[in-house]
């Protein structure tokens, strides 16, 4: 098969693209940079929110005659933030990539699929449930994206092609581990939300939970990529603190998060 990966050069992206050469598939990855590069990956340095660049790719396949079987979005990053604080540019340049670089990625490729060609799009837990405070920013992208993943799926399912949505709990990476680092910046920074943003890295590092290796995901991404009639949307390692909390309604959220960071 040929596919197309976005992030392909760490983290999640990375893995998942291992998985797929390690059986033998070939790979066209998509990052902003690389720093391993293996046989039967093709590697392809952009900036996904570049459109030139990566119109520049797809002119660059299309004369190559390659017609892809999936295209996989896994591109992204996090950023831990008040909402209030946390300057225009960083704002938008989250939201460019979890969001818009998928877009122009979809909206560019999507004529390369083959006859039974599928798009995959990685959102994230958070994509369903109400935001916590300072990952707001991350859950509005998620939340944006997932929305986007149905509105392309009711579309495409016009035209025959699949489109699966994957919401993925912690996972072992760089992104994961930054999120504890952002949160710790967030909270000697912010003018605020001092004694708030403390007590938050307290508690993300008591209810984050183990996060699971990368390959795991890269295995579930494969099945969605092969199987036959997979399903919509999968979930994968939900942190069921998160999940039990959004069953509360919005008024007792609230009240719980302000006792517990507001607690003397």
């Amino acid at each position: 098969m040929n596919i197309l990966i976005t992030g392909a050069g760490s983290g999640i992206g990375k893995a998942t693209a291992d998985y797929f050469l390690s059986l033998g598939h070939r790979v066209y990855g998509i990052d902003i940079k690389y720093t391993d590069v293996k046989d039967g990956l093709i590697p392809l340095c952009a900036d996904i929110t570049n459109s030139e660049q990566v119109c520049s790719i797809k002119e660059r396949l299309s004369d190559d005659g390659v017609c892809l079987d999936a295209i996989i979005n896994i591109a992204g990053i996090h950023k831990m933030a008040s909402l209030v604080e946390t300057d225009y540019p960083q704002l938008k340049r989250l939201i460019d990539i979890n969001l818009c670089g998928t877009m122009l990625i979809c909206n560019t490729f999507h004529s390369l699929l083959s006859e039974k060609g599928r798009i995959i799009i990685v959102t994230s837990e958070v994509a369903y449930l109400d935001p916590m405070p300072f990952n707001g920013l991350y859950s509005v992208s998620k939340t944006a994206l997932d929305c986007y993943a149905q509105a392309l799926r009711q579309e495409l399912n016009l035209l025959n092609k699949k489109v699966i949505t994957i919401r993925p709990g912690a996972i072992k990476t760089p992104l994961c581990t930054g999120s504890l680092t952002d949160t710790e910046l967030l909270a000697s920074n912010t003018e605020l939300y001092k004694n708030q943003a403390g007590r938050f890295l307290g508690l993300t590092k008591k209810f984050m939970g183990k996060p699971i290796e990368p390959i795991k995901l890269a295995r579930l991404i494969y099945k969605v990529a092969v199987k036959r009639n997979p399903r919509l949307i999968y979930k994968r390692h939900r942190n069921f603190g998160l999940v039990m909390l959004n069953l509360l309604p919005k008024r007792l959220q609230c009240a719980i998060i302000k006792l517990l960071l507001n607690k003397k």
